[in-house]
């Protein structure tokens, strides 16, 4: 089993979750649930209403997958991975550090000092580069404006993926920010009581 641990702490993205405490990932979890519920409120609510009230009306999954099948999900994949860069970058990104510490990871001349902030980075600027091709490629196309035709219903369960695995993203880094922040917390808790009681002796 400690073998087991060993390899799996080396997963990327993932590998440090075994090692942060329970307070972060249930704070990063009610935050992420309470910002999704609000944030996908137009693509479910309505639906859910319908397969209520409205008679012969199709299954709420049913509905809900009609509401996003234009390609709703890719623009919300990329609104997803917005605040995750600036989690990363805000506190824990500097452009060209001559210190950087044995655990941050370099971009070119960019240090995060973030777990697998360079990791994140990238596939936030995947993401948001694969949505907006897949969601042109959709209106373009329902507009008759390329002339190929796609399999709309590949792209529907892309956007799904897609959208599951921004958010997925997002709720790791919260995590991990939630674990930085209270090792900061901490660390200055302890330097204000050490000058506390050197003030006490001293004074």
């Amino acid at each position: 089993m400690t073998k087991l641990l060993h390899y799996v702490r080396k997963v990327p993205l993932f590998g440090q979750l075994f090692e942060v405490s329970g307070k972060s990932f249930r704070s990063a979890l009610s935050e992420i649930f309470i910002s999704t519920i609000f944030s996908t409120l137009p693509i479910w609510f309505f639906p859910l209403l319908a397969s209520i009230f409205i008679a012969n009306s199709p299954s709420l999954m049913r509905n809900i997958l009609t509401s996003v099948d234009q390609g709703d999900l890719f623009i919300y994949s990329s609104a997803l991975v917005g605040p995750l860069i600036f989690a990363i970058t805000k506190n824990y990104a500097e452009w060209g550090s001559d210190n950087p510490s044995a655990n941050a990871s370099q971009l070119g001349k960019l240090t995060f000092e973030f777990p697998y902030g360079t990791w994140f980075f990238l596939i936030a600027i995947a993401i948001c580069m694969i949505a907006a091709v897949c969601f042109g490629l959709m209106r373009f196309s329902s507009m008759g404006l390329i002339a190929a035709q796609f399999q709309m219903d590949n792209f529907l369960w892309v956007s799904c993926g897609m959208y599951l695995f921004a958010l997925l993203c997002l709720f790791t880094v919260s995590i991990y920010r939630n674990e930085l922040q209270d090792f900061s917390a901490n660390a200055n808790e302890d330097t204000q009581n050490f000058v506390d009681q050197w003030n006490s002796r001293n004074g």
